[in-house]
């Protein structure tokens, strides 16, 4: 079972990574980055090889304790100034209770035009914090974190989207379980294995 959600959440890395990479085109093309000179301190992604750099941090492996304190486990890593800049937005940038990213959801929601670099990264790095919170979290509560999980891929898409595709066409929360990416149906699998394992034990 560890296994499989280890994977799972890698393979949703390399998902984001994608997609952090398409996004930085896209908006490069618009002619929305800044220089590397200007760099927002609040923005991770100001040029495609931070997407790179973005894959190396978190797959070294992030540890989110108990204080919600994120922290890298390759300590040599967290030292370089990317890493810290990294771990300056995810902790102070991206919301970490149930609350905070409903009130996330709610603002993305009323958002039609693209979200800027800030907002993106916001709404990556969420993403990615709840992929670590549906691996660590038993329970029922795990249930939550998967529809956050399935809600923000939404919203991803449909900023990349804004322009481009049908009105819509993108809302996979919408869609029936049987017709989800393999991503999402397959952390529903694990949701419900975990649930019989634990009725079992109570029995």
């Amino acid at each position: 079972m560890a296994l499989l959600l280890q994977l799972q959440l890698r393979a949703w890395l390399w998902t984001a990574l994608v997609l952090y990479v398409f996004a930085g085109s896209w908006r490069q093309t618009d002619g929305q980055l800044h220089s590397e000179d200007h760099a927002d301190v609040n923005v991770f992604h100001n040029n495609l090889e931070d997407a790179n750099v973005m894959l190396e941090l978190l797959w070294e492996g992030l540890e989110i304790e108990a204080n919600k304190t994120i922290r890298l486990q390759d300590e040599e890593l967290a030292s370089l100034r990317p890493a810290k800049r990294f771990l300056q937005i995810f902790q102070h940038q991206v919301p970490k209770t149930s609350e905070g990213i409903k009130e996330q959801l709610k603002h993305l929601s009323q958002a039609d035009a693209p979200l800027s670099l800030v907002e993106f990264d916001q709404l990556l790095f969420t993403s990615v914090y709840c992929a670590y919170q549906i691996r660590s979290i038993q329970g029922l509560d795990k249930n939550l974190w998967i529809s956050f999980f399935s809600q923000l891929v939404d919203e991803i898409l449909h900023d990349l989207c804004k322009g481009f595709c049908p009105a819509n066409s993108t809302l996979l929360a919408s869609w029936p379980w049987k017709e989800k990416p393999f991503y999402l149906t397959s952390l529903k699998k694990s949701y419900h294995s975990s649930v019989a394992m634990m009725k079992r034990g109570t029995e």
